[in-house]
């Protein structure tokens, strides 16, 4: 089932990144992604920049080179070998000295949770599912604005709009369970949370009345639906919450809205604002075993913590509104990290949805929970710059998206590091951060791989680093772009760990219990 095609050594990788050879990406294997046109200034680079720059940083491996590996991770393990799953594809990492494929596209979605269901002694996997969204392209760069019957594609979607579960127990042999519809006429899912417990939680629009969606390259305003999966082959809708004012006959609710005054035409350009959940909501301690929060990205509506003590009616408990100057474009809350609520805090994070800085820079914000019903920002991470021989002086003239994405996933081997994490920054990199004092962040190093694509194909070449994981009990981080999968170390987390290791704790508290 091994296969070490495709993954080539730290020597090989490091003369290749000197040089920029070889790291055009195919476009055709790029997916449909939420990036739209091109926005080049006058200061834009005319080509994509092939080097790799890092600092404070070692590649360790480099997994799939040269190819779009920028979808989600997940990990699990069994004994000591640990499995990263993305992209379909599973990948034994467990001795970094020679990682390898494992089973290749065995599982369909990119968009997934993996998790030990202790109660049927089984590994979970489940993966999303959604509609098209109303992508903008050259001849409609306002998207739906521009051409309406861009969102016939999502009307006319036949395939699944939920999610699939499959048992990876043995993850040679995937075998799917079943699918969940979250509604024919709805969005399906963009980003999900499952620990392998009693339920799950579900980023989507379960039908088509969720349309006071400001966003040009989405149809819908998606909200929070919970799901029983305890029996992962037939699971079933508890219930869902949403942003008053996201529904049809909703419009007085909605007009109370700060940023339902700042949609086309009223704004030029593409400078609309994304209303709704993201996702995921993140649970960190299950509901069954005594947890009652959940902590959402729900865009230009703010981080909403809900309390889900009674899942079959979740109610809000506090909530922190991006101030007015960020909610009027782009995602304003886009990802929750949940890492450093023992210190009483989360980290919030934007998405930049345009190309070439063609929007607001949006920060992270260190935010105080310790009262929750009043959820007080205490500070922003420092805006990364290029290093000093890059061809430009501001990410915002190397083309793609120069912004946040997605901090370290939660779910991991080992415990969190309180005073380290990273942040994918697209085309700014993966950067890495002291965060000892929560008051004063500080980055400490960043890795930049070669960006991949063609230049006159966009899309392809918009993300450079889309997300990370980092395996806290082995100090090893894993950076996906647009190039491949990379395996890094930074001193400031620690010596990495290259060889087959057992897991003894996971970043959770009863996080895959039992699994062998």
């Amino acid at each position: 089932m091994k296969e070490n095609r495709n993954v080539s050594s730290r020597r090989q990788f490091l003369k290749q990144a000197a040089t920029g050879a070889g790291l055009a990406v195919a476009s055709a294997a790029v997916p449909a992604l939420a990036d739209h046109h091109p926005h080049p200034s006058p200061n834009s680079i005319t080509y994509l920049d092939r080097r790799m720059y890092i600092h404070n940083m070692e590649v360790l491996a480099h997994i799939e080179p040269n190819t779009p590996r920028g979808g989600k991770m997940q990990m699990m393990a069994i004994g000591n070998r640990r499995y990263l799953l993305q992209n379909g594809d599973i990948i034994d990492v467990s001795d970094l000295h020679k990682p390898a494929m494992y089973n290749r596209q065995s599982f369909i979605g990119g968009q997934l949770q993996v998790a030990y269901n202790k109660d049927l002694k089984k590994w979970i996997l489940m993966t999303g599912s959604q509609a098209p969204i109303t992508d903008s392209t050259p001849e409609a760069p306002m998207g739906k604005y521009d051409d309406p019957k861009l969102a016939d594609k999502w009307r006319n979607f036949k395939g699944l709009r939920g999610v699939r579960f499959y048992d990876v127990t043995d993850p040679s042999k995937v075998v799917k369970l079943s699918e969940f519809s979250t509604g024919a006429t709805g969005s399906g899912t963009h980003r999900n949370y499952y620990d392998g417990g009693k339920y799950a939680y579900l980023d989507t629009a379960p039908d088509d009345t969720m349309i006071h969606q400001p966003s040009y390259f989405r149809p819908l305003v998606n909200g929070n639906m919970i799901i029983d999966c305890s029996d992962p082959s037939n699971a079933k809708e508890v219930s869902f919450w949403w942003v008053p004012g996201s529904r049809k006959g909703e419009e007085a609710e909605y007009e109370k809205w700060i940023w339902s005054k700042l949609v086309p035409p009223k704004v030029a350009g593409d400078q609309t604002p994304f209303a709704g959940l993201h996702g995921p909501v993140y649970v960190p301690k299950k509901l069954e075993d005594g947890g009652n929060r959940g902590y959402g990205a729900f865009g230009c509506n703010g981080f909403i913590i809900l309390d889900l003590s009674d899942p079959t009616h979740q109610k809000v408990v506090g909530r922190f509104e991006p101030p007015p100057q960020y909610a009027g474009m782009g995602i304003a809350f886009h990802t929750i990290y949940c890492g450093v609520m023992d210190r009483g805090f989360v980290i919030t994070n934007g998405e930049t949805t345009n190309s070439d800085c063609n929007q607001i820079f949006l920060p992270n914000w260190v935010v105080d929970i310790r009262d929750e019903q009043h959820p007080v920002p205490v500070a922003q991470f420092p805006r990364p710059v290029p290093p000093r021989d890059a061809p430009y002086n501001d990410f915002c003239f190397k083309r793609g998206r120069f912004g946040t994405h997605n901090p370290p996933h939660l779910k991991a081997p080992g415990k969190p590091h309180q005073d380290f994490m990273t942040h994918s920054y697209f085309n700014g990199g993966l950067r890495c951060y002291d965060i000892g004092n929560l008051y004063r962040p500080e980055e400490v190093a960043y890795f930049i791989p070669p960006q991949g694509g063609d230049l006159s194909v966009y899309g392809s070449w918009n993300r450079t680093v889309d997300n990370s994981l980092i395996e806290w009990d082995r100090n090893i981080i894993y950076a996906a772009a647009d190039t491949g999968i990379y395996a890094l170390s930074c001193p400031n987390l620690g010596k990495p760990i290259l060889d087959p290791m057992p897991v003894k704790m996971w970043s959770l508290p009863k996080l895959n219990e039992g699994a062998a």
